[in-house]
Order: C-alpha cells, then structure tokens, then sequence
C-alpha cells in the first residue's frame, strides 16, 4: 500500500496565462492498494467508475511503465474543491501517476512524470507546480518536449483563496476568450509577467500592484463569476498586495502581507448573496510526496 499526497494549485496566477502556476498547502490524498477487484472509495459514486481521472491516469502510467494492469483499490482523501480553479483534475492525475510509480516500486523522475501528466492533463501549468511546488512557468514546445523553470516567493505572503459555492466549468471559461488580441495587448501582458515574478521573489507589493494587470483572459472570464466586483473591492479595500483569478474560476485569489485581515475580509464578504468561503493558504515548496 502506498499513499501519495498532491497540493492544489492556482493557475495562470494574473498575468500568467496557460504558462504559469503556484501550489498552495491544500492536498488530496490518495491511497492505492492492490486488491482482488477494482474499487474506488472516499469520492462520490457517481466518480467511482473506470472512468475516474485517478484511475485511468494510473492505469496509463502503468502502460507507459511497461507493467501489467492489474486491479487497485484507491481511497480519496480530498480537500481541494472541484471546478472552483484549484487543480482538483491536476491533483487526480498527478495521484494517479505518481501512485502508479510507487506501487509497482519504480523510481521517480519527476521530469518524465511532469511529461505524462502533461500528456493527460494536455498542459502543464497545473500539473507542474504540483509536482515540483513553488510558482513555476511552464512551456511546451511543438516536439510535445515539456520545459520548466521554478521562481520564488517572498515568504510573507498569504494566498487568500475567496472560494465560492458555484462552479465555473473551464470548457464555458475558454468559450468566452477571444481568438485574437492586438499585437500591443500581448506585448504589455509579456512585459508584465517578468516584473510579477520579481514582485513575488522580493515582496514589492507596489511592483505587484503596478503590473498585475491581466489584459488576455481575466476581462472576459470575470463575466461568469458571480459578485468578482464586489469581491475584489472589498479585499482591495481592507487588504490586498494583488488580486486574481484562480485558474479558470471560481475561486478569486486575494495575496495579502497581514494575514491578521482574513476575518475581517471573511465577514465582508459574509453579506454578498453568495456563500463565500476564505482559506488562508501558503505556497507548498514540495509539490507530490509519496507518504
């Protein structure tokens, strides 16, 4: 029996997008346990089928291993919400994998590992910093080569996830992006992105505050989540280094230097028409870690 242990993550981080993310010490665990049938518990019943994520992603990692398949019983243990932009799909296929590893007593490489979770997850800016943590920037070249470079953060920052109780599914957040954007657009979101990573590496809020400026995908996607206005002015207003959507939504992500301010941004946010939910999270430095 082996248990793996998997952060989520926060995508695009601004003005990141589809090349940047951060894990944040929220985890799934997953435990894998070879069995005489197949059987997954500690999820709803409706996900315990072959067609789970876990599963197919241990099942394909096995076969890229040169292993036989054989029957798993895998229990769930998840604190990361589903469809709110926090990686719950990055956590099920980097467990899986990972898990497939471990079971059958196959060293690690976290860069062959980083390459087959990209091939399932189709791109790396989840699965990546779930491997590795910490914020890392990741590309994936036209030879399907996977590249990737990790950054630091300052250790005075909170990652203040506002979670909200809807979804925003990321096939309805892509719909509503653009197919082109002006030359001077991409530009100035490029330019942007160097100066972010420097915000984050020395704690310069200003820096934060100057460029965190998503000009690509937050204009468009912010039109699906409920009360993002209000909710942004109002940690804008008692607390805020910068603001910004956790991947695809629904989550808003608030960084804050005084952590002191959760309660009072949580009571705020306590009198909008939806249920908001304020965690308190820190980068994960680990990324997966079989326990």
């Amino acid at each position: 029996m082996v248990k793996v242990k998997v952060p989520a993550t926060s995508a695009n981080v601004g003005v990141g997008f589809d090349c940047l993310g951060i894990a944040l010490n929220l985890y799934t665990y997953f435990t894998f346990k070879r069995s005489d049938s197949f059987q997954i518990t500690g999820c709803e019943e409706r996900f315990a089928t072959e067609d789970n994520l876990v599963y197919t992603s241990f099942q394909k990692a096995l076969a890229y291993l040169g292993k036989d398949a054989f029957q798993v019983h895998i229990h769930i243990d998840s604190h990361v919400p589903v469809s709110r932009g926090l990686g719950s799909s990055a956590t099920c296929v980097v467990g899986g994998v990972v898990g497939a590893y471990a079971l059958t007593n196959t060293p690690i490489d976290k860069q062959e590992v980083l390459r087959l979770c990209t091939e399932i997850e189709h791109h790396p800016d989840n699965v990546a910093p779930a491997i590795y943590g910490g914020l890392i920037a990741s590309y994936v070249d036209d030879n399907q080569q996977v590249y990737h470079a990790s950054y630091s953060v300052h250790n005075q920052f909170t990652f203040l996830a506002c979670i909200p109780n809807f979804e925003t599914k990321t096939s309805d957040a892509r719909k509503v992006l653009p197919t082109q954007v002006p030359f001077t657009t991409a530009v100035s979101n490029a330019s942007k992105l160097s100066l972010v990573l420097k915000g984050f590496e020395l704690g310069d809020v200003d820096l934060l505050q100057a460029t965190m400026k998503d000009e690509l995908h937050e204009p468009y996607r912010k039109q699906l989540i409920f009360e993002y206005e209000q909710v942004k002015k109002m940690c804008q207003e008692i607390e805020s280094a910068c603001f910004y959507i956790s991947g695809s939504g629904s989550t808003l992500m608030n960084v804050m230097c005084d952590a002191s301010k959760v309660d009072e941004i949580q009571k705020q946010l306590n009198t909008l028409q939806y249920k908001w939910q304020c965690i308190p999270l820190v980068v994960d430095e680990q990324g997966v870690q079989i326990c």
